[in-house]
């Protein structure tokens, strides 16, 4: 019965370690906010905290390459595509656990003061898994 039992916590053990779980891409903590620039004109900031890219090692260095563009809905429920895209690549001597992804553009005088939604597309590039992330912010309110 003793052999039994070791043989299942073996087993066990040898099955639980043997798994590589790939990391899944999360977008975590995003912030958005607008600041008045006078005659109407609004600048918004806005950042999301990325975790579990994959990053490729070559020649000492941790590769990673996240692509991401901004979608932005209006208070009226309709949708500007592509507001801001940028991609950030990073080459770094360590493992990140994480990076930040920083937003910023500007609204002219067309756009109206009320609620808006930012839609954060990400894509990691090395593992091609992709991730959105929503959040609103207030237009016209200091």
């Amino acid at each position: 019965m003793k052999y039994l039992i070791v043989l299942f916590f073996l087993f066990l053990l040898v099955t639980g370690c043997g798994k590589k779980e790939d990391a899944k891409l999360q977008a975590i903590n995003p912030e958005a906010a607008a600041f008045d620039m006078g005659d109407g004109a609004w600048e918004v900031n806005a950042s999301v905290i990325v975790k579990g890219f994959q990053q490729n090692e070559a020649d000492g260095l941790f590769n990673s390459e996240i692509s991401y563009n901004v979608d932005l809905q209006k208070p009226d429920g309709s949708l500007v595509t592509n507001k801001f895209s940028d991609v950030l690549i990073n080459k770094e001597k360590e493992k990140l656990s994480d990076t930040q992804l920083n937003i910023q553009f500007e609204l002219d005088s067309t756009f109206t003061k009320g609620k808006y939604k930012l839609v954060v597309n990400i894509k990691d590039k090395n593992s091609a898994q992709t991730v959105t992330t929503e959040k609103e912010f207030e237009v016209g309110e200091e």
